[in-house]
């Protein structure tokens, strides 16, 4: 069973995309491998109330919010990279070397202007070594 990859960051957009590449591995019986890439800022010291203070850095921050989104997600084979490439080549390398079967984005910023600006859903879809899955993440669908 090839591995089904997701990529997010920390918005809503992508908390969608994630649960629905979970329900899709979830029913091909396929490993899910989630990615955030984050950017190479420098650790930042955030102080508290008195002498408090925390030692942050985006690598840790990054881990943290993943294994927090993969225990809220369904299924039980499922693995995270933050990587610190752009977001785009972050996926399709994961892909490549992974041999994933497909890479499911969310539609963010998929609309206007934007669109042709490289939103990172278009980005992959031109350079996926595999299927990749849009998911429909900002727009509410209307039962009947």
């Amino acid at each position: 069973m090839q591995t089904i990859i997701v990529g997010v960051d920390q918005s809503d957009t992508a908390r969608k995309a994630a649960f629905t590449a979970a329900k899709i591995a979830s029913a091909c019986g396929s490993p899910l491998h989630v990615v955030m890439a984050v950017s190479r800022r420098k650790a930042v010291e955030v102080a508290g109330g008195g002498s408090d203070r925390w030692h942050l850095d985006w690598i840790s921050t990054a881990e943290q919010f993943l294994d927090e989104l993969i225990g809220e997600l369904p299924g039980t084979a499922i693995t995270r990279t933050v990587s610190l490439k752009d977001p785009a080549t972050a996926l399709c390398e994961e892909a490549e070397r992974l041999e994933a079967s497909m890479i499911v984005v969310g539609n963010r910023r998929m609309q206007g202007a934007s669109r042709l600006l490289g939103a990172v859903a278009t980005d992959v879809a031109r350079r996926a070594p595999c299927d990749v899955l849009i998911a429909n993440t900002t727009f509410e669908r209307v039962e009947d």
